[in-house]
């Protein structure tokens, strides 16, 4: 009986590796390298049609830029439990579950430029690890609903790009300290207010080509100029309808001048809090290593002296007949 088990099991284990083989022998190949010193497959242009599921599953960079995937499940990732940056520019997509990337949290980089989605999940932006996202070239999807939803976000997030969606308005998506990059360029924009950067302190480069403005009231954009240039934001000034002298100077909201100190003061301590983990690691690894070697040269030691005592012990013992002789 155990015979006839082992044979059923043997025919089953190789009818499923046989299954597995065939469907990934039909499945396009990537191309498997190292990048950065991460594991990375490269599916550029390979006309995928799905999210592929052949690839090795300790796989950390994904780049499926320009095939034609439609949809974005959990079940299309859940295998990839290393990942760490994915690229999905120029496909197909038109939707994405909410849950897709609810255990993705080592993902920092996620691109989803160039697709036709209507909607992108909002648990997106509470990442806990996402650095870069690029959101570019959605014309249909509901970018700042989105955001604005989501805030407070609490993704890490260093660099977001929404240029060229067709939005009337930026978001305003309170603060976030860690953003450094803000790309809006391309977007025609009939509201433009200090509001929506006030909570962004730790703003330092925004990219605001072929921004067009039409406001309701024009004096906003100097405003908005005025408040970017008085936090050292690298930029191109928005080109405002109005000449400057024709609109007064006027004192920046109180609001706005709460949440940047606020930003101020969460961006101080993630900052001190990074400093730390910078020397103190080092520092602990060395400390380490120095205990390790004191441990190593106390064993020695005693192992040295345990030696030399059993030597001693040895003359003793042989020179004492020769003591009694005499």
């Amino acid at each position: 009986m155990n015979v006839n088990f082992c044979l059923t099991l043997t025919i089953f284990v190789v009818l499923i590796e046989s299954f597995t083989d065939g469907t990934c022998n039909n499945e396009i190949k990537c191309h498997i390298s190292k990048v950065r010193s991460m594991k990375g497959a490269d599916c550029y242009d390979r006309d995928f049609r799905e999210f592929p599921q052949c690839i090795r599953s300790d796989i950390e960079i994904i780049d499926l830029t320009k095939n034609r995937i439609k949809q974005l499940r959990r079940s299309d990732l859940e295998r990839y439990k290393y990942l760490k940056m994915l690229y999905l520019q120029d496909n197909f997509l038109i939707k994405i579950e909410n849950t897709t990337f609810n255990d993705k949290t080592d993902l920092t980089t996620l691109d989803l430029a160039n697709n036709g989605m209507s909607k992108i999940p909002q648990n997106i932006f509470h990442l806990p690890s996402l650095q870069s996202l690029y959101l570019s070239q959605n014309t249909n999807t509901n970018i700042v609903e989105t955001m604005e939803r989501a805030a407070p976000i609490t993704s890490p997030l260093t660099q977001c790009d929404i240029s060229f969606c067709e939005i009337d308005r930026l978001p305003e998506i309170g603060i976030l300290p860690t953003l450094v990059k803000y790309n809006i360029s391309g977007n025609n924009l009939n509201e433009l207010n200090v509001r929506q950067f006030s909570g962004l302190c730790g703003l330092k480069y925004l990219i605001t080509l072929n921004v067009t403005i039409t406001l309701e009231d024009p004096c906003q954009c100097w405003n908005t100029n005025r408040w970017l240039k008085g936090k050292n934001v690298e930029f191109k000034p928005f080109e405002c309808e109005l000449k400057e002298n024709l609109c007064k100077e006027v004192p920046f909201n109180k609001t706005d001048l709460v949440a940047y100190e606020k930003c101020s003061i969460l961006l101080r301590e993630i900052t001190a809090k990074s400093m730390l983990k910078k020397i103190l690691i080092p520092v602990l690894v060395g400390l380490i290593i120095i205990c390790i070697g004191i441990g190593y040269y106390c064993r020695r030691r005693k192992k040295l002296n345990k030696k030399a005592l059993y030597h001693k012990k040895a003359l003793y013992e042989d020179s004492a007949p020769m003591a009694e002789e005499i």
